[in-house]
């Protein structure tokens, strides 16, 4: 076989092979070359980083994409990206392990941890393994609850769950997320019990957030909870929302959106988030991918779990 091989020949001979689930001998006999040419191209495939080989090991540690995690860091201007293997049905469970690996690694040393609620943050918790911190972090809610978007299947809180497991005791925030009235929001801000609370949210070392994409599972519920008004979703939908995080959300170009949606949210403030010095978002499911790039230009986090799938998908829109 000649030295320089077609490039074309060669990502051709892989896909019959890998995609398509043909014999070397078939792919030999479709494309009119000896059996042991077709053994030498697939073999050159992955000398040149044409095929990649990913073993998963339920076992083991997340297998990651470097190529992928190199580009969406290009891209979005992150401080680390971790983009794990993984097929579709296995991404929520292999991206939080991965991203419960993440937040124990950062959580040791830190005095206070902020946390929002959600699929992905739940599936974190899930995966997370007793802690054993010295000194205890003081563990504070990020955003106020939305009905079962906060509770594990077993019922319990992602608060109290996740504090039980760091070995500490959280703060509570005894308000919604999502309220029908600015003015009610403005009020519950000014109550001693509500304001000392999202005043020490806002100065959190680390926080764990999930990533939300309006129209889709959680995000959903969000802008149903506000109640808007004709003439509000009007406003609302014109400012174009594609995602969200703790509630806030944001445009295609990571954009806050503003009134009416901004003024019904009780939680830490999009400025305070961005202000935090480690916020870590995990997300899967290509179907987030438009509020995730949403989220990723807004500069409010600093790291990123993702699967591989939602990784290709932000990079197609980017």
């Amino acid at each position: 076989m000649p030295a320089a091989r077609d490039v074309s020949l060669i990502v051709r001979v892989a896909r019959l092979y890998h995609d398509q689930g043909l014999s070397q001998s078939q792919i030999a006999a479709e494309l009119n070359l000896s059996r042991s040419n077709v053994s030498r191209i697939l073999t050159q495939a992955k000398e040149r980083g044409i095929v990649e080989v990913i073993i998963h090991d339920p076992s083991g540690p997340p297998a990651r994409v470097p190529s992928l995690e190199q580009q969406v860091q290009a891209q979005y201007g992150l401080r680390d990206v971790h983009v794990v293997a993984a097929t579709r049905s296995s991404a929520p469970e292999v991206t939080a392990r991965q991203g419960a690996a993440v937040f124990t690694e950062r959580v040791a040393g830190v005095r206070r941890v902020g946390v929002s609620w959600g699929q992905a943050v739940q599936s974190v918790i899930d995966e997370l393994e007793q802690q054993r911190l010295r000194p205890l972090p003081e563990l504070l809610p990020l955003v106020g609850g939305l009905s079962a978007l906060d509770q594990l299947a077993s019922g319990e809180t992602v608060l109290r769950v996740l504090a039980s497991k760091l070995g500490t005791r959280a703060q509570t925030l005894y308000a919604p997320a999502v309220l029908e009235s600015a003015e009610t929001v403005r009020s519950l801000r000014t109550e001693s019990t509500i304001a000392s609370v999202l005043e020490a949210a806002a100065t959190v070392e680390l926080a764990l957030v999930g990533i939300g994409s309006v129209g889709v599972h959680s995000s959903l519920h969000i802008v149903e909870r506000m109640k808007l008004t004709e003439a509000e979703r009007h406003a609302f939908e014109q400012q174009r929302p594609v995602g969200d995080i703790c509630a806030r959300l944001v445009d295609a170009e990571g954009h806050p959106v503003g009134p009416p949606a901004e003024d019904r949210v009780l939680a830490v403030t999009f400025a305070e988030l961005q202000a935090i010095p480690e916020v870590v978002g995990v997300a899967f499911g290509v179907e987030k991918a438009p509020g995730v790039s949403g989220v990723l230009r807004s500069g409010a986090l600093d790291t990123v779990v993702i699967d591989e799938h939602l990784a290709r998908e932000l990079l197609a829109l980017a």
